[in-house]
């Protein structure tokens, strides 16, 4: 297995690749490339000023898919502060909580996010705060590349850093409890990777495009798995033009939460039969992870000659557990291979509970030691809350959440997830929220589907009720016309029953 040392990775690519386009940037109908010199050199500039001024601090990020936020995560990383990625669709009430309950005293945003970044500053006296290409940050970098043109070191003088710190506090996406900081290594992404370059090969001359948000993990390993294989990688800050992005783009590959893939399909679907046709360039394989791909979008894209491969893991995991390799013919309903890295070990508890320890596993949850010790025990097994198994040939299948199981006053149990699988089969069913009451034995199916497929829908889940074991059965449909509010990773916030906006 290729052993993977992020800070060695870098530092080679800039001494024997320097010319090579680590980025490509669009600028009005071309990509500019960003060379893995000048990526570097970025880098240690801004490790320069963070050396300087913050004294290896939690700092704060917030902004869009960009390559001004790869810098700063990547400076972060190398210069022994701590990177605490935010997500923009918070408010800055919320946003200020987080920041101060991880002791960040900095914040760096885009300029887009300039006035939530002063909101925050509002919520917290004496936060510092910074945007990418402002007057006043302008100012320390260009102190700091002159002090490094009379001669100053850099952290690419250096031999290497600390893998094993915590460098990045990354929270969950709380769709069941509180978000909750999570404390991740170098170490823990190098292990992502590590397990990545095994099944999904890619290298030098291949392009990729940042469609993963960076405030979430599954973002953040993937765009260093692909820095590290010498993809250049283009941005598309804004997902809602996925497809003009990939059309210009040329990607050979993609990594994609399961809602975009299914925008991507019906968009190449309208342009071309297949995605060679629409785009100009085929897609070698797309990988989906952060929620459960429906099948019926698999179907589509193979239809349209693009494959169609999953990845499990969760924030805690530095988004490791399971991977399908992109040369097998996928095992649709699986979530791919357990991790298979000398130093990961995946197992089943004997109450179905999948299982994890390894380097890639979360340092503990930040100031709640109480909540670590539940979640990772004596052994160092973390503890997933998924229910699965790993069948013979070391698939994974996820087959529900531990929380979300519904144990009815007859002692039966329901995963919400099995019969969610089910629904998504309906014809003119685009999402699903099964929901129970134990003590009534109510489940109900919230359903959102276009209002012309209302009755199509109903009729569906009828049908469906008269294959399933009684106390399966759904008892009640409620359907809606927009689609249910998710977490950055693609998952639908599960929300107490009352606060679905259903009929």
């Amino acid at each position: 297995m290729r052993k993977i040392n992020l800070f060695d990775e870098f530092k080679n690519a800039r001494e024997n690749h320097p010319r090579d386009a680590a980025f490509l940037v669009a600028s009005g109908d071309r990509y500019l490339p960003i060379s893995w010199r000048q990526f570097t050199d970025d880098i240690a500039v801004i490790s320069f000023i963070i050396e300087a001024n913050v004294n290896r601090r939690a700092i704060g990020i917030l902004g869009e898919n960009s390559y001004e936020w790869m810098v700063a995560h990547a400076a972060c990383l190398f210069s022994g502060a701590t990177a605490v990625p935010v997500d923009v669709n918070l408010d800055a009430r919320e946003i200020a909580r987080r920041l101060k309950e991880v002791g960040a005293r900095v914040l760096v945003h885009s300029s887009l996010y300039s006035a939530k970044s002063r909101e925050v500053a509002a919520e917290m006296p004496g936060l510092i705060t910074g945007g990418f290409g402002s007057r006043k940050t302008d100012f320390f970098l260009n102190a700091s590349r002159k002090a490094i043109e009379l001669g100053l070191k850099t952290i690419w003088d250096r031999d290497g850093v600390d893998v094993e710190k915590t460098s990045a506090i990354v929270f969950t996406s709380g769709t069941t409890s509180e978000p909750r900081g999570v404390e991740l290594t170098i170490r823990g992404i190098e292990t992502f990777c590590e397990a990545a370059v095994e099944l999904l090969p890619m290298g030098r001359g291949d392009r990729s495009l940042m469609l993963l948000p960076l405030h979430h993990i599954f973002g953040i390993a993937t765009t260093y798995l692909m820095l590290v294989s010498g993809v250049a990688l283009g941005v598309c800050p804004d997902f809602r033009r996925i497809y003009d992005a990939v059309e210009r783009f040329r990607a050979d590959f993609l990594f994609l939460v399961p809602a975009l893939a299914e925008i991507l399909a019906n968009k190449i679907a309208q342009h071309g039969a297949t995605a060679a046709e629409a785009l100009g360039s085929p897609i070698r394989w797309i990988l989906t992870g952060g929620a459960p791909q429906p099948r019926r979008t698999c179907d589509k894209l193979a239809a349209l000659g693009v494959k169609v491969i999953t990845g499990y893991g969760l924030t805690e995991t530095t988004s490791l557990y399971s991977l399908s390799p992109s040369a097998r013919e996928p095992k649709y309903g699986s979530a791919g291979l357990a991790a298979r890295h000398p130093e990961v070990e995946t197992a089943v508890s004997p109450e179905g509970e999948l299982l994890i320890r390894g380097p890639n596993v979360m340092k503990g949850y930040y100031g709640m030691p109480e909540r670590t010790a539940k979640a990772i025990d004596a052994d160092g097994w973390y503890h997933t809350g998924d229910i699965g198994r790993i069948d013979d040939e070391g698939y994974v299948w996820v087959t529900g959440r531990k929380s979300r199981t519904i144990v009815l006053s007859s002692g039966k149990k329901v995963a919400p997830e099995e019969l969610e699988a089910k629904i998504y089969a309906i014809e003119g069913v685009q999402e699903t929220l099964v929901t129970g009451d134990g003590a009534t034995r109510e489940i109900v199916a919230n359903i959102y589907c276009e209002e012309s497929c209302e009755e199509v829908v109903r009729h569906g889940v009828s049908e469906l009720n008269k294959s399933l074991p009684v106390y399966m059965r759904i008892s009640r449909v409620k359907t809606r016309f927009t689609p249910f509010p998710k977490t950055a990773s693609g998952k639908i916030k599960l929300n107490p029953p009352d606060e679905i906006q259903t009929r």
